[in-house]
């Protein structure tokens, strides 16, 4: 094979090295998660846990994790399903759990950008595989390393519901092979996070009437092609309902065989509440902040465009701060679908079919987008950017849109553009011969420098970066839980042990952790708490005469364990001769409270004035009339930390011992924590 030739066939492949170079930042996240010994925590700790469940028997998952939508619904809902799951159950099997749940991540969001090129190739060839690639590589570089290998269940879609919008598009232009596949990533999506109940369902039908339309026209056209056509969409019909029935068979037999009323009929009976919803007009200023005003979609927006707002005073409205006005976002969200509307006309001119339906489904899922808003309910958190993470792929596509449509405008420009420049240069992937022949087409040097834009982003993306969202925001707590995990993990006994959830802080992050630790280990382990019985399964309800308690301590009462308790874990970032001076220092500090009371210094009686400690000084000076609880609560820390206590009257050494048990004692926090295991007082 001569050179030129070689350089013919590299030139074919373009499109399949871009999309490998895109990969490349996956499988360097998943390698620096396993490099770093990483563990899921908090929520993702119980999605590795029904990961290992799916080769159970008794503990088999039927449904997704249990969701937050219960609070308002008044009922305990899950997710629809466990396809999640299913998909993370091979790699957590072979690998184990942390390093099973990065690489299983790692594959989705692999497969995700694959089949995105895959798809867009199919509908525009090689011009559209390697625009869609590097959309996709860009959103990646959105979620940064970190989210790339995250298996919570609102970020593992974001690449999942880019590869859905695409799949809708192929669906939309004719191209009815895509349609199973457009039901797989549909129903991931829909399985794992109830934030989908809306998109999926609308953009699945745009999908159908795309088609539907497609081939109206072509049989307007030339009836011939009848017989042909509705024999293929008989076909890819019959296939796609044995794939949804596939795809839905465990969530039905839930539905049928659960216990009490299944969840399906749950759900669809928790619609219509009269929670606050975001409304259209938040909706629109929600939408313009990530479709079609800076930063966009970027990394940045992940975690400033849409940030958490608790409810105002009212328990109705949230005022979320950064975003547009009304007005601008208004305009903003007009001039985009006006730019849609211009694209579309073009390629309706040109009889590009494919860039008609990429601006139409675009358009249409930003037309769902604010519909969603509309009637999509708050939550009882307020607003949480976690509700809407399709956004981010929304807004990706609608520039994926834009690209597709626009390109074949650019490339009849250039040609006059270049054909000076051109016509003295050589082609550049027949240099190598000699031969000073024509210029390469126009669109192969635009779809070059698409495939260097491929390479350059997804550079950028191969350094660490982790996007402080979900539970990879409480990332001083990994090294906390796997000392737990590896702890917990050579606990075994032959009795059934109940989980005590009674002083859980909400959104903790280890007992998650210690329950997926203790089923690794084989332990019995049962709940009682509604909500973790349906992220658990009905087999881990506890029946009551479970022998042993398991209990989680975080904070200082976890340095002293009672009597007839067994610690099976500990962990606390002081060491033993710290823990020794910190007990020694507090039982001082007890005694001089104790003895002379608190008093404060001019600073600190404003700093209490203006609520700088959320309590009001009679109301310190009665928490300090319990000398041990003062100290041991941590608020006499705080107040010699921030200099409110006047030690001016205590001797020098007894105020440095202080200044010093009050520092050791702001180190130990939610990072000491202990793990219990006691008999069941409740069985004797």
């Amino acid at each position: 094979m001569s050179r030129a030739e070689r350089a013919r066939r590299y030139v074919t492949r373009l499109d399949v090295l871009a999309v490998l170079v895109a990969l490349v930042p996956v499988v360097v996240a998943v390698g620096r998660k396993w490099q770093q010994r990483w563990v899921p925590i908090g929520d993702n700790a119980l999605i590795e846990l029904r990961s290992r469940d799916v080769f159970s028997t008794g503990d088999f998952p039927f449904l997704g994790t249990w969701s937050s939508a219960s609070l308002t619904a008044g009922k305990d809902l899950n997710h629809p399903g466990p396809l999640l799951f299913d998909l993370l159950a091979i790699p957590v099997r072979l690998f184990g759990g942390p390093r099973g749940i990065a690489l299983g991540v790692g594959l989705i969001n692999a497969a995700a950008i694959i089949g995105i090129a895959v798809a867009a190739h199919r509908i525009r060839g090689r011009s559209g595989a390697l625009a869609a690639t590097l959309i996709a590589a860009a959103l990646a570089w959105t979620l940064g390393s970190g989210m790339l290998t995250d298996p919570w269940n609102p970020h593992v879609l974001v690449l999942p519901c880019l590869a859905l919008f695409v799949l809708v598009w192929g669906v939309a232009s004719g191209q009815l092979s895509l349609l199973p596949w457009l039901i797989v990533v549909g129903s991931l999506c829909l399985h794992t996070h109830l934030g989908y109940a809306y998109l999926v369902p609308a953009m699945t039908l745009v999908a159908l009437l795309g088609a539907g339309a497609v081939y109206r026209r072509r049989w307007r056209v030339d009836r011939a092609t009848r017989g042909g056509d509705l024999a293929m969409i008989r076909r890819w019909g019959l296939v796609s309902v044995g794939v949804l029935i596939v795809v839905w068979l465990q969530p039905i037999i839930e539905q049928i065989v659960g216990d009490g009323q299944g969840n399906l009929a749950r759900i669809a009976t928790s619609t219509g509440s009269d929670e606050p919803v975001v409304g259209a007009r938040l909706g629109v200023r929600i939408v313009a902040s990530l479709v079609a005003l800076p930063p966009w979609w970027s990394r940045s927006s992940f975690t400033e465009a849409v940030q958490h707002t608790p409810y105002a005073a009212d328990g109705v409205a949230v005022n979320p701060a950064g975003l547009p006005s009304f007005g601008l976002a208004v305009f903003a969200v007009v001039a985009v679908f006006a730019v849609l509307s211009l694209l579309g006309w073009r390629a309706a001119v040109r009889a590009d079919r494919p860039g008609v339906m990429a601006v139409a489904v675009a358009a249409a899922a930003l037309v769902v987008a604010l519909a969603t808003f509309a009637v999509m309910p708050i939550g009882p958190l307020g607003l949480t950017p976690h509700q809407m993470r399709w956004l981010w792929s929304l807004g990706a596509f609608v520039a994926l849109a834009v690209v597709v449509a626009a390109l074949p405008m650019l490339l009849a420009i250039l040609p006059p553009m270049l054909s000076p420049m051109l016509s003295r240069v050589p082609d550049d992937h027949l240099a190598a011969t000699g031969a000073n022949v024509s210029p390469a087409p126009p669109h192969r040097r635009v779809e070059w420098v698409l495939a260097a834009a491929v390479v350059v982003v997804s550079a950028v993306n191969v350094p660490g970066f982790t996007q402080l969202a979900g539970p990879d925001t409480f990332q001083e707590s990994v090294p906390v839980a796997r000392a737990l995990s590896e702890q917990v993990d050579d606990y075994t006994t032959d009795e059934a042990v109940v989980l005590d959830t009674a002083n859980l802080r909400y959104l903790e992050p280890y007992s998650a952790v210690v329950m997926a630790a203790m089923l690794r280990a084989g332990v019995d382990l049962r709940v009682v708490d509604p909500g973790l019985v349906r992220q658990l399964g009905n087999n881990r309800r506890a029946d009551g005469d479970e022998p042993l308690v398991v209990s989680l301590v975080e904070g200082r009462p976890a340095f002293e364990t009672p009597e007839g308790v067994r610690r099976i874990a500990f962990t606390t970032p002081l060491d033993a001769a710290t823990i020794t001076e910190l007990i020694e220092g507090e039982m001082a500090m007890i005694d001089t409270v104790a003895l002379n009371g608190v008093t404060f210094t001019e600073d600190g009686e404003r700093d209490i004035a203006a609520g700088a400690f959320g309590l009001s000084r009679d109301e310190i000076e009665v928490a300090a009339a319990d000398a041990a609880g003062f100290v041991y609560g941590g608020l006499a820390a705080e107040l010699v930390a921030a200099g409110t206590l006047d030690l001016s009257d205590v001797e020098p050494a007894v105020a440095a011992q202080f200044e010093r048990t009050s520092a050791l004692r702001r180190q130990v926090g939610t990072t000491t924590v202990a793990v219990w295991v006691r008999p069941n007082a409740a069985t004797g």
